[in-house]
C-alpha cells in the first residue's frame, strides 16, 4: 500500500515537470534535509536545476502509511481476535459435544447396567422359584420315604380271644377280647365287626387257632372279602374237642381288611381256647 502511495507522488511530480510548472519550497535553511535536486528543461531547452523540499509530503506519506498500517493491524487483529473466539467456541462447541456424548454414552451404558441388573434380579427370582418347587418336591419326597420308613419300621402287632362260648353261624368272628397291641389305633372297630383294618403297609402275618367240638366246621380267613386260607377244624366222635390252627402271610397295605368267616353254624370256644394274632414283620 505504501509504495503504491510513492508511485502515485512519483508519479504527480513527474507530471508537474513535463508541464513546465514546479511549486518548490525553497531551502534556505541548514534544516532543510530532506531536499532534493531535481533536472529541469526548458522551452530554450537549456538545462535547469531547481531544489525542492519533501519534508511535508514525507511526513504525509509517514502519516497516511501509519495510518494504513494501524487499520492494517487493527484489521488483522480484529480477524485474530474473531478466529480465536470462533477457535474457543469450536473447540467449547467440540468439548460440549463430546460432553454430550460421554454422558449420552455413561446413561446409556447404566440404562443397560440397571437392565442387565433387572434381568440378573428376574433370573435370580425365577431359579430361585424354581429352587423352591424343587425343594418342595424333595421335601414331599423325603416326607414320603420317611413315611415309608416310619411306616415300614412301624411295630404292629395284635392278640385276641373270643369273650366267651357262642354257637355261630355263617357270619364273621369277633375276637373281642384283645389282650395285647401295639401300632393299632383302631381296636374299637376291631372288636365290634371283627375287621382288622391295616394302618401301615407292610408284611403280616395272620395266625388263627380256633376249638371246636361240632363236626365238621371250618372257617375262611379272607382279605377284602377274597378267601386266602380255608380251615377245618376237625371231625368229631363222641366227647372230642379239635382245634384247627393256620398261618399265612401277606402284604397289606393301608385300609386293607382282614376277618375270619365261619361257614355253618357249629360251637366255637371262647376265651383262651381260640385265638387271632397278627403281626406286621416287615
Amino acid at each position: 500500500m505504501a509504495f503504491t502511495m510513492l508511485q502515485g507522488c512519483a508519479i504527480f511530480i513527474l507530471t508537474v515537470a513535463l508541464n513546465g510548472n514546479v511549486l518548490a519550497y525553497s531551502c534556505d535553511n541548514e534544516n532543510c534535509k530532506s531536499a532534493i535536486d531535481i533536472s529541469l528543461v526548458t522551452k530554450l531547452n537549456a538545462p535547469l536545476k531547481a531544489e525542492l523540499d519533501i519534508s511535508i509530503l514525507t511526513e504525509q506519506l509517514k502519516e497516511q502509511i501509519g495510518n494504513e498500517v494501524q487499520h492494517a493491524v487493527s484489521v488483522a487483529m480484529k480477524d485474530l481476535a474473531e478466529n480465536i473466539v470462533d477457535k474457543r467456541n469450536q473447540i467449547a462447541l467440540e468439548n460440549l459435544q463430546t460432553y454430550n456424548n460421554l454422558t449420552i454414552s455413561t446413561f446409556l451404558q447404566k440404562m443397560e447396567d440397571v437392565t442387565a441388573r433387572k434381568n440378573d434380579v428376574r433370573i435370580m427370582e425365577e431359579n430361585l422359584e424354581k429352587s423352591i418347587e424343587q425343594q418342595k418336591i424333595t421335601e414331599s419326597k423325603l416326607s414320603s420315604v420317611e413315611a415309608e420308613l416310619k411306616s415300614s419300621t412301624k411295630r404292629v402287632a395284635m392278640t385276641a380271644h373270643p369273650s366267651s362260648h357262642v354257637i355261630i353261624t355263617n357270619t364273621i368272628m369277633k375276637f373281642e377280647d384283645v389282650k395285647y397291641s401295639v401300632g393299632i389305633t383302631n381296636l374299637s372297630t376291631f372288636k365290634s365287626t371283627g375287621k382288622f383294618t391295616c394302618e401301615h403297609e407292610g408284611l403280616y402275618v395272620i395266625s388263627a387257632s380256633v376249638m371246636s367240638k361240632t363236626t365238621g366246621a371250618y372257617y375262611y380267613i379272607r382279605l377284602n372279602g377274597n378267601d386266602i386260607s380255608l380251615t377245618y377244624i376237625g371231625q368229631f366222635s363222641g366227647s372230642q374237642v379239635f382245634t384247627g390252627a393256620v398261618t399265612v402271610t401277606r402284604k397289606l397295605n393301608p385300609n386293607d381288611q382282614v376277618w375270619l368267616y365261619a361257614a355253618g353254624s357249629w360251637f366255637l370256644y371262647g376265651g383262651m381256647y381260640s385265638k387271632l394274632t397278627i403281626i406286621k414283620i416287615k
